[in-house]
């Protein structure tokens, strides 16, 4: 089988492109595997946003102390091969084959029960696990699909600990519609004697979390007591902050962008400083600055390398958009910005647009290449008539070299936004633009 017909009937196994929460699909699909989920060390990682930088940070300090580490990641940018990785190389196009044809065997079998067949996310879980199986790694960092209490990666009884980032409105129709409710899904991954750190300060969601960590006999470590972080410079590619934890204190830079990032970095820094607490890491200060420093993350807050300034943010919910509102001011206080926007159809489109509206001089409406896509001529129907910024262009890679050259006629900055698939089609489209030059 091929990589590319893998990948095609890989997303065949997404039942009526419909998420389908509950445990009991993937628990039996892991089990006719053997149960791979039990033979490593496991970090969870919930939170409406900044998971994917915390679970990567985690893993880029685990692998630079000596650990094997899988880390696995939802959704991807461009590839899905971004998605499961060890030691932060993306899995190769044979082993995704491999892993696929062993799992999608039991898969079928069990599609034969009604109510059985699994989901495209189950089925990437379960080949992520076994993959990090086969190859031996030590430890595994995952950060959920959605929520946590029914997502497919919480099948690991006795984690590490767990990670809860931040809580807020995202996937009302399926999470809840107030933070407590959000809340309590997200942390249904903590785990009975097993720690929580959580970026969480709100009053309503942390006390949910804090109940949770009572009842589990969790120890959890929050921002703001436990730890902390003190911002020393924004400037971009090289931000400085210091991390105070319970017993660290550490003056690092970034080039990581984003009040955001800061943030999520800290968050890391708490769960390896408890790593090393437990005797499981030995600190190595040199190698912590070194990563930190280092350490990149495609689509958040990026800076495109180009002859103009390109920023691609998978900003994907309300409060992405906030924070990306935030850093623009912060960074660009007197530039003017166009941008790009593609939303999925299961997000407050007109929320996410009224944030970010006011600071772009332009607006291009576009379409996600993603079977969730929201129509985008319907968002630019109701954007139109709120606001006189506003074009529509339904191909990405058009709307991308628009905003471009306008751009760089106007000095401007320029934006994509609005969802990973509509960062990751264009981050594509500008790659091969620069290939070409």
């Amino acid at each position: 089988m091929k990589y590319e017909e893998m990948v095609e009937k890989l997303f065949s196994f997404h039942p009526e492109n419909k998420i389908r929460l509950g445990l009991d699909r993937i628990e039996k699909l892991l089990e006719r595997l053997g149960n791979p989920q039990k033979e490593f060390k496991y970090i969870h990682v919930t939170g409406t946003n900044g998971k994917g930088t915390v679970t990567r940070t985690i893993g880029k300090l685990l692998t630079v102390h000596g650990f094997k580490v899988g880390t696995y990641f939802s959704p991807h940018l461009e590839s899905f091969r971004e998605r499961i990785r060890i030691d932060d190389l993306f899995i190769s196009e044979g082993n995704s084959v491999s892993m696929y044809e062993i799992v999608s065997k039991e898969a079928e079998e069990m599609s034969k029960v009604p109510g059985m067949k699994p989901t495209f996310f189950e089925i990437v879980t379960a080949m992520a696990f076994l993959y990090f199986k086969l190859q031996k790694v030590d430890v595994v960092v995952s950060e959920v699909g959605m929520g946590g209490r029914f997502d497919a990666t919480n099948v690991v009884d006795d984690p590490l600990c767990s990670v809860v980032t931040i809580v807020d409105y995202d996937h009302m129709n399926v999470l809840g519609n107030t933070l407590s409710q959000i809340a309590f899904e997200k942390s249904g991954i903590i785990k009975e004697n097993s720690p929580v750190i959580t970026g969480e300060f709100k009053d309503e969601p942390l006390k949910i979390i804090k109940a949770k960590a009572q009842e589990m006999n969790a120890e959890i470590r929050r921002i703001g007591k436990d730890f902390r972080y003190i911002v020393k410079r924004i400037e971009f590619a090289r931000n400085a902050f210091d991390f105070v934890g319970r017993r660290w204190n550490l003056s690092l830079e970034t080039r990581m962008n984003g009040l955001a990032a800061i943030n999520n970095m800290a968050i890391s820094l708490a769960v390896f400083e408890y790593l090393d607490e437990i005797g499981l890491v030995k600190m190595n200060e040199e190698k912590i600055y070194k990563t930190i420093f280092t350490i990149p993350w495609e689509g958040r807050f990026e800076w495109f390398p180009s002859d103009l300034t390109i920023i691609l943010d998978a900003a994907h919910n309300a409060p992405a958009m906030e924070m990306l509102r935030k850093n623009l001011k912060l960074y660009f206080p007197n530039r003017e910005i166009n941008a790009v926007i593609g939303i999925l159809n299961d997000k407050d489109y007109k929320r996410m647009i009224n944030i970010v509206d006011p600071i772009f001089k332009r607006i291009y409406i576009t379409s996600p290449k993603n079977e969730r896509a929201s129509d985008p001529f319907s968002i630019y129907n109701w954007a139109v008539g709120n606001y006189d910024n506003v074009g529509f262009i339904r191909d990405i890679e058009d709307a991308t070299e628009i905003c471009m050259n306008v751009s760089k006629q106007e000095n401007s900055i320029a934006v994509v936004t609005g969802s990973f698939y509509t960062v990751g089609f264009a981050r594509s489209f500008l790659r091969s633009v620069r290939s070409e030059t």
